[in-house]
């Protein structure tokens, strides 16, 4: 892989992952505005809990048969 391929495989999973956010955005909205007034360990729940809501809309659209052929 060329730096080049590396950069733009990095872009489309940044482009991918923007607009899993934007599908969530409006469930995730509040519970992300209380984040700074959570203590850090309730933070880094939150952010990890975000992550997964954000893959979960990232995977949603992928049949199961297509999933198992990417093992």
């Amino acid at each position: 892989m060329t730096r080049e391929q590396a950069i733009k495989r990095w872009a489309d999973i940044a482009e991918t992952i923007f607009w899993a956010e934007e599908r969530i955005a409006q469930e995730w909205h509040e519970k992300l505005k209380e984040a700074p007034n959570l203590p850090k360990d309730k933070q880094h729940e939150l952010a990890k809990a975000y992550c997964r809501a954000i893959a979960v809309e990232v995977v949603r659209p992928t049949p199961d048969e297509e999933l198992v052929e990417m093992e």
